[in-house]
């Protein structure tokens, strides 16, 4: 994570540290309203699927077919309450906090794509908007 956390992504994503800079889900369905509904749907003859544990902020469960448009938001952000959490939680062991602190008075920076779903690689619709020519 560009030296903000020490040791493997999947050793941060284990202790739970790249949630104090990532808080929310990764995307969410586009349709008809921004958020579109039927995220936590099981499938499209209705159910749902929980959010796993460790997750509360996850817009979107369900099973992707080809056709869905759906957005992939990655970010990084610089939220006091939650740099303070993972000093007093031990989380904050694996943080440069010297690199934390010059990064810190910008917030933080979310990207966000929309895409199509399809059988084989997605369709970048913001990549295609914008590309050249």
């Amino acid at each position: 994570m560009h030296g903000i956390v020490s040791g493997s992504p999947e050793s941060a994503l284990e202790s739970g540290v790249t949630s104090v800079f990532f808080p929310h889900g990764i995307g969410h369905l586009l349709g008809i309203m921004v958020h579109d509904s039927a995220g936590f749907a099981a499938g499209p003859n209705g159910g749902s699927r929980e959010k796993p544990e460790g997750h509360p902020y996850l817009r979107l469960t369900r099973d992707l077919e080809p056709g869905f448009a759906v957005t992939i938001e990655p970010g990084i952000y610089f939220i006091d309450s939650l740099l303070e959490q993972a000093r007093a939680d031990g989380r904050g062991r694996s943080i440069d906090w010297k690199r934390v602190e010059a990064l810190r008075p910008w917030g933080g920076i979310r990207i966000e794509d929309d895409v199509i779903a399809q059988a084989g690689p997605p369709r970048n619709l913001t990549r295609e908007a914008f590309a050249a020519g």
